[in-house]
């Protein structure tokens, strides 16, 4: 058939499940295709929540730290 339209395949955001023109598409670490403004923000959101675990531990083991000094401390006078 000549003059018909080419077809148009159907590729969905991996994170957010919309439409993605095909010219527009990106690509994550696993091939699948996603828009760049979801891949960004899932990465910051990755970032931060890691971040924010550390910071956790972190602060734990100051104050676990700060107790263990003070018990010497008082063991010595």
């Amino acid at each position: 058939m000549t003059g018909s339209a080419p077809k148009r395949v159907a590729i969905v955001c991996s994170i957010c499940s919309r439409f993605i023109p095909l010219e527009t598409s990106n690509t994550d670490e696993r091939g699948n295709a996603v828009h760049e403004e979801c891949y960004v923000h899932k990465t910051i959101a990755k970032f931060r929540t890691a971040t924010a675990l550390h910071l956790s531990e972190d602060w734990l083991s100051a104050i676990l730290l700060r107790f263990q000094l003070r018990f010497r401390e008082a063991d010595n006078y």
